[in-house]
């Protein structure tokens, strides 16, 4: 298979992120509407065997029976070197067994035997893994293989745990060459992944790891133990990359007929997590992949985390492989590179490629309030979301000296805790009360900052700002400055909020100082750190090592002393 050969040729991969509504009952789960699945799984599969991607996954409970049944009899198939890795709905034993026999003479159908008694569960929740292979006789093969998750589900009723008959194996795959592995766990064979360290080696080292769900909590603790456990160990053992494939956000679930939907309100948790030296964190090559709905992010661990967007589409990359012989010089380490994403056109029944970018709810954020519109004019219009986190992040005031602070992997906002929540403030992916708070808080901030500078008293060192005209902004050619005005030199104006501790307004206030000594255009005594005290009123910091001065408007080589 082209994607598990150790060369330097990158594969490209086609991932589909399905939308509920979804069905569940003792008799199967799956897309409550099976039709409209049907037609969305066949144009992908087409999609998939026209454009030769070498790997193709589905998630979690998602292709029909029906769409199955047509690419195994004779439909779209990869080609030689391609694997496509298929969550199909529940499937019954007697519905797997007809399934076989009606293949027969179309491809080899491969699943193991099941020793369970008939009471133990009404059916297993599969994952279809299709390529072709050559017999003995070096002719083609078609085969599906099919593997069945291994543990069921967490839920408060236990309604998994009794319908579902469990498989007892999970699959490796292996290049030719012997170097680079692909295996896939379905949803909660995770929750057992993450306390076997054994399968855990095995699964992590020099791998292409699977995930593929229908979980309205992917990130809850018990289902990321297992990249817990990766992340934790040496990255010589662990050069592996996890692709996490979730159904799209607000997923509804349908049962008994008597009863009310129920909205999931979940996020989708979708992500690509790379090791350190295998990622780019050039600006140009993160910005081409935020434009089309793939988000960077660092975790604490010192992996990538390369985020899909969360409505329903279909990603199209391009994959340097995990492991790439020959000369180091030839090495590809960028990542994976969003070549396109396709959204579901209902009328013309067909998958077409979206060239705008993804909404992610930074229109309703800056269109909240006439306030929030006006502090924000100067970045409404900015394709590059990362310029738009850096004038956040100025404007709340600089945490670290670090030079090269601005570096995407060093941006304070794209950095994840082990929890992976996303806390990123243009982008509306994580649902976490504790981020969404946070989000809100540095927009709050940008706001009130808008508003000083409109319409307060500025220190000697900014006069120059007063009077309108001065926006907040960001750019690579003075990195350290928030703020312009035509005829004025840039700033670094932050504001810290209402009455927030004193060492920690110090700490803020050297630190811009320094940052701007440091950069050494003259740009020093352009600092300013404001908060509010509890009776509403501005306060701007006296900083030590800032000189202070009267500027008139003259060169500001010429300062004098007050």
């Amino acid at each position: 298979m082209a994607l598990l050969q150790a060369t330097h040729q990158s594969y490209r991969a086609l991932l589909l992120q399905p939308s509920g509504p979804i069905y569940a009952d003792t008799q199967r789960i799956g897309p409550l509407n099976l039709a409209g699945a049907a037609a969305q799984a066949d144009a992908f599969l087409t999609l998939a065997a026209q454009r030769g991607d070498q790997l193709v996954v589905i998630p979690e409970y998602f292709l029909p029976v029906s769409s199955l049944a047509k690419a195994a009899q004779g439909g779209p198939f990869p080609a030689e070197g391609a694997l496509w890795v298929l969550g199909c709905e529940s499937m019954t034993p007697a519905r797997l067994a007809s399934f076989k026999e009606d293949c027969a003479g179309h491809c080899d159908v491969i699943y193991e035997e099941d020793p369970a008694p008939a009471v133990q569960g009404n059916y297993f929740d599969p994952v279809a893994y299709f390529f072709i292979t050559r017999d003995a006789d070096k002719n083609f093969k078609r085969v599906v293989l099919f593997q069945f998750k291994t543990a069921p589900s967490r839920d408060n009723h236990g309604f998994e745990n009794k319908q579902l008959r469990c498989g007892r194996a999970i699959y490796r795959f292996r290049g030719k060459d012997g170097y680079i592995k692909l295996s896939t766990i379905i949803c909660s064979d995770a929750l057992d992944l993450g306390e076997d360290a054994d399968a855990n080696k095995k699964l992590s080292d020099r791998t292409v790891l699977i995930h593929i769900q229908l979980n309205p909590k992917p990130r809850q603790t018990d289902y990321r133990r297992y990249r817990s456990e990766v992340f934790r160990r040496s990255p010589v053992t662990t050069d592996c990359d996890i692709i996490c494939l979730n159904w799209a956000q607000n997923v509804v679930q349908h049962d008994a007929p008597d009863h009310a939907p129920h909205e999931w309100k979940n996020e989708s948790g979708s992500a690509w997590y790379l090791p350190e030296r295998r990622c780019s964190v050039k600006d140009d090559e993160v910005a081409s992949n935020e434009a089309k709905g793939l988000y960077y992010t660092r975790h604490e661990k010192k992996r990538h985390v390369l985020h899909f967007h969360y409505d329903e589409a279909i990603f199209a990359l391009t994959v340097p492989k995990v492991l790439q012989g020959g000369a180091a010089v030839h090495d590809v380490l960028i990542g994976p590179q969003l070549d396109t994403r396709f959204t579901w056109n209902a009328d013309a029944g067909t998958w077409l490629e979206s060239t705008s970018c993804p909404e992610t709810g930074w229109s309703a954020i800056i269109n909240a309030s006439p306030e929030v519109t006006a502090a924000f004019q100067s970045l409404t219009d900015i394709k590059d979301r990362l310029h738009i986190e850096r004038a956040i992040s100025l404007s709340c005031g600089p945490h670290t000296m670090k030079e090269q602070w601005h570096r995407v992997d060093n941006l304070d906002v794209c950095r994840i805790p082990e929890t992976e929540v996303v806390g990123r403030a243009t982008l509306q992916l994580d649902r976490d009360a504790a981020a969404t708070e946070e989000r809100q808080k540095r927009i709050n901030r940008v706001t009130v900052l808008g508003h000083i500078l409109q319409t307060a008293t500025l220190p000697p060192q900014i006069k120059d700002l007063a009077g309108g005209g001065a926006s907040i902004s960001w750019s690579p050619k003075s990195p350290n400055t928030n703020v312009t005005k035509v005829g004025a030199r840039p700033a670094l104006v932050a504001y810290l909020g209402t009455n927030p501790p004193l060492d920690v307004v110090k700490q803020i206030s050297e630190n811009a100082f320094e940052l701007l000594r440091r950069e050494n255009k003259g740009n020093e005594t352009r600092v300013a750190i404001c908060y509010r005290t509890v009776a509403g009123d501005t306060k701007f910091f006296d900083i030590k090592q800032q000189i202070q001065f009267t500027y008139d408007g003259s060169s500001m080589a010429s300062i004098t002393g007050e």
